[in-house]
């Protein structure tokens, strides 16, 4: 049997936690271990759990934690064979426990699995999802693969990050870094990605709310950056074009878009690395590739 821990990690939300355990607790699969986080700076989470859910597991972070540090904190303490890390401010599908557990018995040699998303922006939902894939499940071999599909730009999208379950003796001591910034959760997925596959699931088992409470809505060059030294230190994983297609994705098309002030001679190396991007991109076989799947996954979901 596979012993499963949903870690429900808080922060100064007590509406968004009352939501997100109702979701959890009304699984259809009931075998798994619920562990309410709070890493808050008020008691409000605390008195929610005390009042309304009292057969909760409730651990109070004091003092709190950096966010980063919760995420490790709550893996140092697991005890289970797998464990979840989900946000406050999403929510589960009933047979997200079940769908999963299925998912982890098929792929049992997968350190992590992902899923599907529904996505809510500012209390409406779209009729988009995270990702699209022409299979119901999709097996990402490693990191260069996982890249490919964050930084790519003929890619059809990701697994949302808080619906992942993990395998904790292959994490073993695998770690989010502290000093990472807000792009870390990057940085710690392809690390797993480096010590074994990843299984996502093509099917929506969550929603994932977009508020303004998202600390993903507001860009950040300086961790932008520092996931940038990620991967060029690890540029014999992920090679030279997933650099590139970083660099063009998320700094020099982001700065030029965003009008940013740029001396003559770094706005004419933006110049010349995007001309040159443009070109070796359409040279790679991948990109064709890519783009046909693209299209095939949209012609299927007509």
């Amino acid at each position: 049997m596979i012993s499963l821990t949903i870690y429900l990690l808080c922060h100064n939300r007590p509406d968004d936690a009352r939501r997100a355990m109702l979701t959890i607790l009304t699984q259809f699969d009931k075998v798994f271990n619920l562990i309410v986080s709070d890493n808050s700076s008020d008691d409000r989470v605390e008195r929610l759990v005390c009042n309304e859910f009292p057969g909760v597991t409730y651990i109070r972070r004091q003092p709190m934690l950096t966010a980063l540090a919760h995420f490790n904190q709550c893996i140092n303490e697991d005890e289970s064979d797998y464990f979840c890390l989900f946000h406050d401010d999403d929510v589960l599908k009933p047979d997200f426990v079940t769908a999963m557990k299925k998912l982890i018995q098929s792929h049992p040699s997968a350190i992590a699995f992902g899923c599907n998303s529904f996505i809510e922006e500012f209390d409406r939902l779209t009729p988009n999802l995270f990702f699209k894939s022409a299979r119901q499940v999709d097996l990402i071999k490693n990191a260069r693969a996982l890249a490919t599909r964050y930084f790519a730009r003929s890619q059809s999208g990701i697994a949302p990050f808080p619906g992942y379950i993990y395998n904790r003796k292959m994490v073993g001591d695998i770690r989010f870094p502290v000093a990472g910034g807000k792009y870390a959760d990057v940085a710690w997925l392809l690390s797993l990605a480096n010590q074994g596959p990843i299984v996502w699931l093509n099917q929506a088992l969550m929603t994932y709310r977009l508020h303004t409470g998202n600390d993903s809505n507001a860009e950040s060059r300086r961790d932008r950056l520092s996931l940038l030294a990620y991967l060029k230190k690890n540029r014999t994983i992920f090679g030279d074009e997933i650099l590139q297609d970083y660099r063009c994705s998320f700094i020099y098309k982001t700065i030029r878009r965003e009008g940013c002030q740029m001396t003559p001679k770094r706005n004419a190396l933006a110049c010349r690395f995007l001309n040159h991007y443009q070109w070796s991109r359409y040279a790679r076989i991948s990109t064709y590739l890519a783009l046909a799947q693209r299209a095939f996954v949209k012609l299927k979901g007509r």
